[in-house]
């Protein structure tokens, strides 16, 4: 009698997993440090597939609707112009920010001092009829030379730091510069064969997998290549108008900082569900040290227009591009953040769409199958 059938691999299979999980588990510090050199050596490509990706949004954009009629270089156009539309994007941020940002804070430098005499006095004003606090109060003093000279000794403290290990910093900022350099010029040629590229990806899959596996692997990658990408535009989209109705209100409002904060809160919107709710605590911050009744209308506003836009806007333009119920996308960010920060919120929404997806066919085929009526 045969232990085994004949061409019968799955024994010597388990056999040859059983013993490299032995060998992986009794070298995991020679494993860890594989995986680290692996990771450092092919990190401008996994950088250069981010970028690709993100490139590809609005590239396709150009490819579909402005140049669907170009017969020759349509791909070199729409590409030249995706790039165009990112480049202009950036710039148009940073003179929005930038300027007025130094504004601030050059102002707010300038008014500290006298915010902490108003305060004082405040306090001061309070207390009388309570001698304990009061003289407290009284005994409160801020010593602006002296402050001032520790803000100076600090920073000369911290260019001498930066100054003795100069190399150092030289050395990474060169490997970064290297490295988003590869993964560019990767970007691009990935970009500009996308088509080729996704062919050979599916004949090595289809020669080293069985077909039925290579099939489901090759569905499973475009169905989250358009999760994403619905995810990402939707998500710019909707910061875009976010920015736009804070602006506008503030604008009528005659609230102060309205071009930086409608910027901060467009940007921070990028982070589903709290972004929006960072850029307001900072807008708050803001215009409280200028008048703390306008603060209040801001805080007002910015409920109203939060909730128009999440109740009217949002489901529209992102909810119905991934397809996630509002509690699964709660529940998405909250352990993305906790896992990998604002990285894992960003991505953890489209992620979780995918497998709700790919759940969702599993469960309805298994009911299917056992021909049950679920009322």
């Amino acid at each position: 009698m045969k232990f085994f059938k004949e061409n019968d691999k799955t024994p010597f299979i388990l056999v040859a997993f059983g013993i490299t999980l032995y060998l992986i588990l009794s070298n995991l510090k020679i494993v860890f440090s594989g995986i680290s050199y692996a990771s450092s050596v092919a990190f401008p490509f996994i950088l250069g597939s981010c970028l690709a990706f993100i490139i590809n949004v609005p590239m396709r954009f150009f490819e579909n609707r402005v140049f669907h009629k170009v017969r020759k270089g349509k791909r070199a156009l729409s590409l030249i112009a995706a790039l165009l539309s990112i480049v202009g994007v950036i710039i148009l941020v940073s003179r929005l920010i930038i300027p007025e940002l130094v504004e601030t804070i050059f102002k707010l430098s300038n008014n500290i001092p006298g915010y902490v005499k108003e305060i004082q006095d405040f306090l001061e004003h309070y207390s009388i009829n309570k001698p304990m606090v009061h003289k407290y109060v009284n005994q409160i003093t801020f010593d602006w030379d002296k402050i001032s000279g520790g803000l100076i000794s600090f920073l000369q403290d911290s260019a001498t730091n930066m100054l003795n290990s100069t190399v150092s910093v030289i050395s990474n900022a060169v490997q970064v510069v290297v490295s988003f350099g590869l993964g560019f010029v990767f970007a691009l040629n990935a970009l500009l064969q996308k088509e080729r590229l996704s062919v050979q990806v599916r004949k090595v899959l289809v020669a080293f997998l069985p077909e039925k596996t290579a099939k489901y692997i090759v569905r499973v990658g475009r169905l989250s290549n358009n999760t994403f990408s619905s995810f990402l535009s939707g998500q710019c989209l909707e910061a875009v108008i976010l920015g736009s109705l804070i602006f506008a209100s503030m604008t009528l409002l005659r609230l102060p900082y309205a071009v930086l904060i409608a910027v901060f809160i467009a940007t921070m919107s990028l982070i589903p569900i709290i972004g929006g709710f960072i850029g307001c605590c900072v807008g708050v911050l803001l215009i409280l040290m200028v008048n703390w009744k306008q603060a209040i209308i801001f805080i007002i506003m910015f409920v109203v227009v939060q909730q128009f836009e999440g109740n009217v806007i949002y489901p529209h333009v992102v909810g119905n591009s991934v397809g996630l119920p509002a509690m699964w996308v709660l529940a998405a960010v909250t352990i993305g953040g906790n896992i990998a920060g604002i990285a894992g919120m960003l991505f953890s929404i489209p992620f979780c769409s995918v497998v709700y997806q790919l759940f969702a066919e599993v469960v309805n085929k298994q009911i299917k199958k056992k021909k049950v009526d679920i009322p």
